[in-house]
């Protein structure tokens, strides 16, 4: 349950990547998965209403699941970024198993709502906005339909009032058909209500882009949008409930701006 004594809110952003095989193609699609969090690192550095509000964790999956980086904030996120530097994650997972990263992600989200709301600023507690999460592969899952489906509605059932809003990133020979069911938030929702199957919340590069294209194009207008939804937090001096970053009229992944690869 959220702190109702809260004034300030911080977000989880929880990391999902696919660690399967295929991940090492040379078209530098694993290599562009990692490079996101230190772009996303960096931008939210920048901005100084964002540096101490932002928790960050890295799930890998293949036929499991497990942490690679438990939430933390910003120094926590530049030591992990470091170290794999130094020992970096290797993709070859036999297979690509999509309900074993969602069992984790609803397990670790309650371990870290619980984490965020036992933080302090004075005499007031934290209360979490809804998760976000990047959900990055490049293919179909493998595992069974029926127990994929099972994990993905529990992560998504409206009786957990921390559901998070999950943004689907394709990369190599993924399909935007294959992740749209995953795709899901209130973002662009024709109700405005929560929905899973959100196709506005699901990232397929254009013919011809590179992974790494698709991954850059989403930081600023993520960050751009973190900044607005704390702002506004700010102005209304309280928030109520479990308060959302992304409104159902934000469109702010309407117009990806593709750019050059870098």
């Amino acid at each position: 349950m959220p702190n109702e004594n809260s004034k300030y809110a911080l977000l989880p952003v929880y990391l999902v990547l696919d660690t399967s095989f295929s991940m090492q193609d040379e078209d530098g699609r694993f290599e562009a998965a990692l490079s996101f969090l230190p772009k996303l690192l960096s931008a939210m550095t920048d901005s100084a209403s964002l540096s101490d509000k932002i928790r960050v964790e890295v799930i890998t999956f293949d036929e499991d699941a497990r942490v690679s980086l438990a939430l933390g904030g910003l120094n926590e996120v530049e030591e992990w970024i470091i170290r794999n530097k130094k020992n970096p994650i290797i993709p070859d997972g036999d297979a690509t198993y999509y309900g074993k990263a969602f069992e984790k992600l609803a397990s670790q989200i309650q371990v870290g709502i619980r984490q965020i709301q036992s933080e302090k600023v004075g005499e007031y507690g934290y209360k979490a906005y809804r998760p976000v999460v990047f959900f990055i592969t490049d293919g179909e899952p493998n595992d069974e339909q029926n127990t994929r489906n099972k994990a993905f509605d529990k992560l998504t059932n409206q009786n957990f009032e921390y559901r998070p809003n999950i943004i689907c990133v394709g990369v190599g020979e993924a399909k935007h058909d294959d992740l749209v069911i995953y795709g899901a938030g209130r973002y662009n929702s024709p109700t405005g209500s929560y929905i899973t199957g959100n196709d506005k919340l699901v990232i397929v590069p254009k013919d011809g882009a590179l992974p790494s294209q698709a991954l850059s194009a989403i930081v600023p207008t993520l960050v751009a949008s973190i900044v607005q939804s704390f702002g506004n937090a700010a102005l209304m001096g309280d928030v109520s409930g479990v308060p959302d970053l992304f409104g159902p009229q934000d469109d702010i992944f309407d117009e990806i701006d593709w750019g050059d690869d870098e």
